[in-house]
């Protein structure tokens, strides 16, 4: 076994439902954040809620016609859904790993759930290190 940093888990699947982003793996144990970029749908009607296993992190209802919602270093988890795509610019316009920490152990997970119309572009990425318990 051996330990692991950087990018824990990723899923890009734009569909409604449940998606898995990351488990913890069997006799290991996470320190995490995570990154997002997601898109809305191009009628508005899309929702999207991120949790750390059944618990509900973060929420977006409703997002507007192809709107943006991502992580930055200064947001809790998400910024507001906006039109305006992240451009890198500014750290407030910058994707990057949200400030919250996430402590798992084994068969954890980190997912986010899709509502309402497909969106148009999304990536989650679980960030961070894992180590053998």
């Amino acid at each position: 076994m051996s330990d692991k940093i950087g990018v824990l888990g990723e899923d890009a699947t734009n569909l409604s439902g449940t998606n898995v982003v990351y488990t913890v793996g069997a006799g290991k144990a996470a320190k995490c954040q995570i990154m997002l970029r997601i898109q809305g749908a191009a009628d508005g009607s899309s929702d999207v809620e991120i949790k750390v296993n059944a618990l509900s992190v973060g929420i977006i209802t409703n997002m507007g016609s192809s709107q943006f919602t991502y992580s930055n270093a200064t947001a809790a988890l998400m910024v507001a859904s906006t039109a305006t795509a992240p451009t890198g610019a500014t750290v407030a316009t910058t994707v990057a790993p949200a400030p919250g920490v996430y402590y798992l152990a084994a068969a954890d997970t980190i997912s986010y759930v899709v509502t309402g119309s497909e969106l148009l572009a999304v990536n989650v990425q679980v960030v961070g290190t894992e180590i053998d318990v």
